[in-house]
């Protein structure tokens, strides 16, 4: 199968343009997904240990009202979906927050899973090296997530039209190049047919006007090489008839 030149442009502009973007917006996503991740473990993590810290002394002296207060008013900071205090034998102390999330069984995240709507963390209460309880929290990344997803969106829309771009480019630039490549051929095909004032008008220098500058000394070769063939014709044919005279005259002396 014969494809053009700017068949040729755009498959291979295309299959480069794809293959970097490609690489390129999986690197970007994977940076986005990776740092949204580690930032939300580093704010859960770190409002777990406040949480133990802070209230290592109400767990101590089973202050359930002010552990309450407590889980209450971490779960109305942005952002937290719940809170919760269980001692050491996992008897529930205290919790607060969205109940639909408290009825969650709690999963401390992985970090090798996906990233779930509610992110949930655990730190233990220690005292004096015991540990007395532990402190459970959620955080709710649905906006995270909804704000990844449009990014990844977006950045796939601005792919989509990058790649359209450099094909319409690339088939602007294959049109242009094999027109000009299409002139040279027309005035090759004029120049063979006989017609020799046939010359290729280029109004750009660059590599295609070189090459139209050697086509048009070709063609003033091919021509020179005609008219000299043809002279040398001509000469031949006159050398013939003076050796036929020749002979003519020498028969009808003999």
């Amino acid at each position: 199968m014969k494809l053009s030149l700017r068949t040729q442009a755009v498959i291979g502009i295309g299959v480069i343009e794809v293959v970097m973007l490609v690489v390129l917006l999986y690197s970007v996503f994977h940076f986005i997904h990776s740092s949204t991740r580690e930032e939300v473990d580093r704010r859960a993590q770190s409002i777990a240990r406040i949480f133990a810290s802070t209230s290592a002394d109400d767990v101590l002296s089973l202050d359930l009202g002010s552990l309450k207060s407590f889980v209450n008013a971490a779960a109305l900071t942005p952002g937290t979906a719940f809170a919760r205090v269980v001692d050491y034998e996992g008897r529930l102390l205290a919790e607060g927050g969205n109940r639909e999330a408290l009825m969650l069984p709690f999963e401390e995240t992985s970090a090798l899973k996906e990233l779930p709507n509610i992110y949930m963390a655990r730190a233990d209460i220690v005292k004096a090296g015991t540990v007395y309880g532990s402190v459970e929290i959620g955080l709710d990344v649905r906006k995270q997530k909804l704000g990844i997803s449009t990014l990844k969106d977006r950045s796939l829309m601005i792919a989509i039209v990058e790649v359209l771009t450099a094909a319409l480019f690339s088939i602007a630039a294959g049109y242009y190049l094999v027109r000009r490549l299409s002139g040279m051929r027309r005035v090759v095909q004029r120049a063979v047919a006989g017609e020799a004032s046939a010359r290729i008008t280029e109004p750009f220098s660059d590599e295609v006007s070189d090459l139209a500058d050697e086509i048009d000394r070709l063609v003033e070769r091919y021509e020179w090489e005609k008219s000299r063939k043809n002279e040398r014709i001509l000469r031949l044919e006159e050398l013939n008839q003076l050796l036929h005279k020749k002979i003519a005259e020498i028969q009808r002396r003999t």
